[in-house]
C-alpha cells in the first residue's frame, strides 16, 4: 500500500475586500454631521428627549439612554414617554410642551430604513486531496487537485440612526444633526455606546452642551 505525501505549497489565496456601503470595518460609526455655526449658546440646560419608535419598549430604552448620558453634562433631560406614555406626540403637542416645560433644546432620535454593506471576496483556488483505490491490487493512491472557489458577494444589514438637536424659542430651528450606522445587534449597551461615546461628545464639541461634569 502506498500513498503520496501531503500537498505541495501551491495553494494561492487572494482575498480582496471592497466595502461599498461602509468604508470602515468598525461595527458602529458616526457621520453626515451638520451644525448651525450661526447659533450661539453656552450649552443647553433643559432638554426634551424624543425617540421616534413605534415599539414602546425600544422608545423607552433610547430615551433612557440619552437622558442618562445628558445628565453627565449637568443637563436636565425629560423623556417624552414620561409625558406621552401611550403614543408618540405630534408636532403641535411637542410645541405646546416646550412652552409649558421651558425647554431650551429638543433632541430627536429617529430610525431611518436599513441599508446594506456589500463585501466582495475574490475567488481563489485551493488544493484538495483525492484518494482512489486500485481494485486489482487493493492499493490506495492519494493525488492532489486544484479546486476553484468562486467569488462571492456578502450582504450585511446596516442599521441607521439619525439624531437631530433643535433650539427652541422665537426662532426655533435645528442646530445639529448626525447619523450613525451600525452592524451590531440591538442592545442597551449599543444605545449607551452611541449616546455616551459617539453622539453627545460631538454635540458637546461644538458647544451645544455644557462641559462634562467630573
Amino acid at each position: 500500500m502506498r500513498a503520496f505525501s501531503g500537498p505541495r505549497p501551491r495553494v494561492m489565496l487572494f482575498a480582496l475586500v471592497a466595502v461599498l456601503a461602509l468604508a470602515s470595518c468598525a461595527a458602529s460609526q458616526l457621520g453626515n454631521m451638520w451644525v448651525d455655526r450661526t447659533f450661539k449658546t453656552d450649552g443647553f440646560k433643559n432638554v426634551l428627549v424624543i425617540a421616534v419608535r413605534n415599539d414602546a419598549v425600544r422608545r423607552r430604552m433610547w430615551e433612557d439612554g440619552f437622558a442618562s448620558a445628558l445628565a453627565e453634562y449637568g443637563v436636565t433631560a425629560k423623556r417624552s414617554y414620561e409625558i406621552w406614555t401611550s403614543a408618540l406626540p405630534d408636532t403641535q403637542a411637542v410645541r405646546d410642551e416646550v412652552r409649558k416645560g421651558g425647554y431650551d433644546g429638543v433632541l430627536i432620535n429617529q430610525r431611518p430604513p436599513n441599508t446594506a454593506q456589500l463585501t466582495w471576496v475574490q475567488g481563489y483556488s485551493r488544493r484538495e486531496s483525492v484518494t482512489r483505490y486500485d481494485p486489482n491490487s487493493g492499493a490506495a493512491y492519494t493525488t492532489w487537485q486544484d479546486v476553484a472557489v468562486p467569488a462571492t458577494m456578502d450582504t450585511t444589514a446596516v442599521v441607521n440612526y439619525r439624531t437631530d438637536v433643535w433650539a427652541t424659542g422665537q426662532h426655533a430651528r435645528m442646530v445639529w444633526s448626525g447619523s450613525t450606522q451600525t452592524t451590531e445587534a440591538f442592545s442597551m449597551a449599543l444605545i449607551q455606546h452611541q449616546a455616551e461615546a459617539m453622539i453627545l461628545p460631538e454635540i458637546a464639541k461644538v458647544g451645544l452642551l455644557p462641559k462634562k461634569q467630573k
